[in-house]
């Protein structure tokens, strides 16, 4: 599983922060993908575990500071498609990502239809405030179906 945590903590406290990490013993599974200082006294860590061993390693952060973690679903191809405007791309990664989700193979293609429709109606509208009627009009008419 994929999570994002959200580590607060006081940059005066950066060495003890260091021995604790250095000291914990991470479980194989843990896999760090990235690690970020943010402004301020935060930071973001990206990591994977599929182990008890590997949240409670992560618990460690918590004696320095304070650790938020969320669970992390995968949607960097949808978002590709929507900064690039690809209709296309966005079709093919939303059929994807229902096949990867085990949805019935024939609720598919509605499913995907839907979506798309949505997004087309934002690609084509002439300006924010219309593709933001564009999306109630869409959501009022999900609702009546």
């Amino acid at each position: 599983m994929l999570y994002v945590s959200i580590l607060t903590s006081d940059r005066n406290l950066d060495p003890e922060l260091w021995a604790v990490i250095w000291n914990a013993k991470a479980p194989d599974d843990l896999k760090l993908h990235g690690a970020y200082n943010l402004a301020g006294n935060k930071r973001l860590y990206l990591w994977e575990t599929d182990s008890v061993a590997g949240l409670q390693f992560m618990d460690n952060f918590n004696f320095i500071g304070e650790l938020v973690t969320y669970p992390a679903f995968d949607r960097t191809n949808g978002w590709i498609a929507a900064f690039a405007g690809d209709l296309e791309a966005f079709e093919q990664a939303n059929t994807a990502n229902a096949v990867r989700l085990g949805i019935p193979e024939e609720q598919i293609p509605r499913r995907v239809e839907v979506a798309v429709d949505l997004r087309r109606r934002g690609l084509e509208a002439p300006n924010r405030e219309a593709a933001r009627r564009a999306a109630r009009e869409w959501v009022s008419l999900q609702a009546g179906q």
